[in-house]
């Protein structure tokens, strides 16, 4: 069975408290099976361009994001560990899960910690505040607090 389709931005109210916009659709595509071992998968991809908050500027920044998914639905943790390698467990509660809370998870983890702009598209001010060394200390040497003691050994 195979899910396709888009879902807009603003109802993924979790995505949008980390957003600049909430405007944008996050295209899904989901293939469902069932594998040999008769464990339920799916696999496929998100894609969705967001605005993030560039941490130099302040200003939106866009930033794309494709995601190749492949899970394993699963009932408890420990169903989690017997899982392959191949694919990430989730786990279901109440034996179902919501796919619009799944998918904004992973869109969650596949946001980096911090977004820049290229230094070509911040604000020009900016650019300029992040780049100075005015605030960066300087390269003269602090005194060592044992050259004391050195000074003492060579007295005795």
């Amino acid at each position: 069975m195979a899910l396709e389709g888009q879902i807009s931005l603003n109802q993924l109210k979790e995505l949008c408290a980390a957003l600049a916009s909430d405007v944008g659709e996050v295209t899904v595509h989901l293939n469902f099976k069932v594998d040999e071992d008769r464990r339920y998968i799916a696999t496929g991809n998100l894609k969705t361009q967001v605005q993030l908050i560039c941490q130099r500027c302040m200003e939106p920044t866009p930033y794309d994001v494709d995601i190749e998914l492949a899970l394993a639905f699963v009932y408890d943790e420990d169903h989690a560990k017997n899982i392959s390698v191949d694919y990430d467990p989730v786990v279901m509660t109440e034996g179902e899960i919501v796919l619009a809370k799944m998918i904004e998870e992973e869109l969650l983890l596949a946001l980096p910690v911090v977004a820049y702009h290229d230094q070509s598209g911040c604000n020009p001010i900016a650019l300029k505040y992040a780049s100075s060394t005015d605030d960066a200390p300087d390269d003269e040497e602090n005194p060592n607090p044992f050259s004391i003691l050195a000074q003492l050994k060579a007295k005795s």
